[in-house]
């Protein structure tokens, strides 16, 4: 089952009700109607009689495809859906004029990445003073070898030139884009500011945990892409950031650091 909804632009949130006899698995998913590899949002959940999930949609496009099937059987007709626009939650949060125009091309980027195929030698993204820029390449090489490299992203610590490997960039959703551009962001322009190193980790994540969650992003792309990233390297370091990760957000959402708006 699905709807084309006109969301026209604006932020918003999308309630989806599942009523269904017995216990089922849906896939909801939310993407730019018409655009591959464009999708705003993917769950997988379980049903049991009825329940209802929220989808945060800070940024849309004019229209999106809004679509609900059952994950293990498609085939499957038995279930009703109700789609219904809400207000999208945010929250009162401080950007300086940097953080706003690197937020602008982040965005954009992640919005269109999925459909536009990066040359081979890298295609430049570049806000309009040239200030931030994002180079997008097929695949992200280590520098010293030229052999491919597992990471979706890295930033210059001189330069400030966010690269970003396509392979392991277009499946995620827009908001599993926008958090990892976030958190390069903030290691080269973050980090400084608040006294701690660019190679900081846990300074990046908290940095850009503030930006994303503030707007009004989804916790579950942002706790799906870190875990994501940290399977493939499952180090005490790195659960030792999960942790944080995952504290962090509950206090946001506390409103310990941001009042919501």
């Amino acid at each position: 089952m699905h709807q084309i909804w006109d969301t026209q632009n604006q932020p918003m949130s999308i309630n989806v009700t599942i009523e269904c006899k017995g216990k089922k698995s849906f896939r909801v998913w939310c993407e730019d109607y018409g655009k591959k590899n464009s999708k705003y949002a993917d769950r997988v959940i379980e049903v049991e009689g009825k329940r209802t999930i929220y989808l945060s949609l800070p940024v849309t496009t004019r229209q999106m495809f809004l679509g609900c099937l059952n994950s293990q059987y498609p085939q499957d007709t038995d279930f009703t859906v109700t789609f219904m626009e809400a207000p999208l939650r945010k929250y009162d949060i401080y950007m300086d004029d940097d953080t706003k125009e690197f937020v602008d091309l982040c965005i954009f980027f992640s919005q269109v990445c999925g459909f536009r195929k990066p040359d081979i030698k890298g295609t430049m993204y570049s806000t309009k003073n040239g200030h931030f820029n994002i180079k997008y390449f097929p695949v992200i090489r280590d520098y010293a070898t030229g052999n491919p490299m597992t990471t979706p992203a890295r930033i210059g610590h001189d330069s400030g030139v966010i690269e970003i490997s396509a392979y392991k960039y277009v499946p995620y959703t827009i908001p599993m884009r926008i958090m990892i551009l976030l958190h390069e962001f903030s290691h080269k322009y973050k980090n400084p500011k608040i006294g701690l190193e660019i190679e900081n980790e846990i300074g990046a994540d908290i940095n850009a945990l503030y930006i994303y969650l503030g707007m009004g992003f989804s916790k579950i792309d942002a706790i799906c892409v870190y875990a994501n990233v940290f399977l493939k390297a499952q180090t005490p370091e790195n659960r030792e950031r999960l942790r944080k990760i995952l504290d962090y957000i509950q206090r946001f959402e506390n409103q310990e650091f941001a009042q919501a708006a």
